[in-house]
């Protein structure tokens, strides 16, 4: 009888760290992304503001994008300055969970777009030659 009720415990302990670890990946899945990607042809500067926050990118390099997490759901928007001081910001873009949010920045304006988590996933992974 012993023996049983270790078998059953180990089958308990594994099965609870399965949906421990499972939970966790959702968890860090579901957090909203946010992308700046710099298609202008030279370095930009870039703050992002979203409700009582904001995060400094710092200096961006054309064709780089800059990738981090953004927690909870509300409005974001892009404040970029470019090498002459010039500065613009994007429109207020809402996220929520499993959002991303992809700014652009090119040489006169940041433009902002989002994809849900799955939606992108699935978007991403077109074979090569299909329409995107």
């Amino acid at each position: 009888m012993k023996h049983g009720l270790k078998q059953l415990a180990i089958a308990l302990a594994v099965i609870l760290a399965g949906l421990g670890a499972l939970f966790a990946g959702v968890l860090y899945w579901a957090v909203p992304t946010a992308q700046v990607r710099n298609e202008s042809a030279a370095a930009v500067q870039v703050v992002a503001q979203w409700r009582d926050q904001s995060r400094d990118l710092g200096s961006i390099r054309p064709g780089q994008t800059v990738v981090f997490k953004v927690p909870g759901e509300g409005g974001i928007r892009f404040s970029v300055t470019y090498a002459d001081g010039r500065q613009v910001a994007s429109r207020e873009m809402y996220y929520t969970l499993t959002t991303t949010v992809v700014a652009v920045v090119s040489e006169q304006a940041v433009s902002v777009d989002s994809e849900l988590g799955l939606a992108a996933d699935l978007h991403s992974r077109k074979a090569p030659g299909q329409d995107r």
